[in-house]
């Protein structure tokens, strides 16, 4: 809804449009139970938010030369959605939100500031959300945001691009749906670990990509592998009182094979660009996860040189991480305990502390391996998360010498 009113009013009134509909949700909460819910729920919705921001531009002088730009769309009777259809070519994107994530990645945006902007206005997120996703704190969101949504304002009318220039804007776009998957693979503060819905919907907008020519491109086949690979060990993630469990301890016989096969097809489509993006190596290592038969069949050699042509083509700190924890699957803890020393960056990182804690729980350093889990579970939020720390904490007080 926020995508549709803030397409057709224009980004200046993208505010507007979220606060008219929180505003409509809130009087379907408080009129269905009583008067019954509508028979098209959605056009109900879309009609008493059109006609919400309508209202609120009536009041302001500026907003009625919008309105009478566009008088004779907004006499019509149809729905926001089946207005915004006339206007909009569809063969551009099917899909209404789609094409907002297209329009929130504009050039004149820096990349970070594009994705953020996503986050935050289609996918609901919450600054500490966003901040965990870009692994930096709130108060750098916040003014990231605020920055964003003063350049998104002065756009004006959104244009989506179409043909090639799509093509412009899609590495970010592919960023903002890997984020939302993640988000939903790895909740931050949701009571449950895995949030479905978030899940399902960044697979249904990568999907979309993949059914437009334009878009159809090997890196966002590789993003689709990915994810349908992290996918495909869902039930075996959790036990059944919802909490984690870790990959060496996950029961493989849960893990979905035909997801995992469906994820090897759209790998082996990835491989027909002629470049190689962050996606295909990361899918490359999900691949040879999914596809051990035990955790001890592993082939982490393979999946360590993944992780430095991760670092040669994108470094990061987290990258640095999980190459630190692959290494000491061949190497040893002490090994993987010099690796990690070795990153900077991350002492605000719940991660980095819980495979310290893990590495020194592992040598027998029961004190040092306590305080670092307790480091660890100060830092996150999650549940769930908290729960194996809190599991990690008690195996360090109990752990022989």
């Amino acid at each position: 809804m926020v995508a549709a009113l803030t397409r057709f009013f224009g980004s200046k009134h993208l505010e507007l449009a979220e606060d008219v509909v929180q505003d409509t949700l809130i009087k379907a909460m408080h009129e269905w139970p009583f008067k019954g819910i509508p028979d098209d729920p959605v056009a109900w919705l879309h009609r008493v938010a059109r006609n919400g921001v309508i209202d609120k531009l009536r009041r302001d002088a500026r907003g009625l030369d919008l309105l009478k730009e566009n008088a004779a769309l907004l006499r019509s009777e149809w729905t926001l959605a089946a207005t915004v259809n006339m206007e909009l070519n569809d063969a551009t994107i099917a899909d209404d939100q789609l094409r907002m994530f297209f329009a929130c990645c504009h050039p004149s945006l820096p990349p970070e500031q594009q994705v953020a902007l996503a986050l935050r206005t289609l996918c609901g997120f919450s600054v500490p959300e966003i901040a965990r996703a870009f692994v930096t704190n709130e108060e750098t969101i916040n003014k990231r945001l605020y920055r964003a949504r003063e350049s998104f304002r002065a756009i004006g009318k959104l244009e989506i691009p179409q043909g090639e220039a799509l093509n412009v804007r899609l590495e970010q776009v592919l960023s903002a749906i890997y984020l939302l998957f993640n988000e939903g693979y790895n909740a931050t503060s949701h009571d449950a670990l895995i949030r479905e819905d978030l899940i399902e919907e960044a697979l249904r907008l990568c999907r979309l990509l993949l059914d437009h020519p334009t878009t159809a491109l090997p890196e966002a086949h590789a993003l689709l592998a990915l994810m349908i690979f992290h996918a495909a060990r869902s039930e075996a993630r959790i036990d059944a009182d919802g909490a984690i469990v870790l990959l060496r301890d996950q029961d493989r016989a849960k893990w979905d094979r035909s997801l995992i096969a469906l994820a090897n097809d759209h790998l082996t489509r990835a491989a027909t660009g002629e470049h190689i993006t962050t996606y295909h190596l990361e899918a490359a290592i999900a691949s040879l996860h999914a596809n051990a038969v035990t955790y001890a069949g592993t082939d982490w050699t393979a999946i360590i040189r993944m992780y430095e042509a991760l670092m040669r083509a994108k470094p990061s700190a987290i990258v640095a991480l999980n190459r630190a924890i692959a290494v000491a699957e061949i190497e040893g803890p002490s090994r993987g305990l010099e690796e990690l020393d070795r990153i900077e960056g991350l002492e605000q990182q719940h991660l980095f502390h819980a495979a310290r804690g893990e590495f020194l729980l592992r040598l027998g350093r029961r004190e040092e391996a306590r305080s670092a889990f307790e480091e660890a579970h100060r830092l996150t939020i999650s549940p769930a998360e908290r729960a194996l720390l809190l599991r990690k904490l008690k195996a360090a007080e109990t752990a022989g010498p």
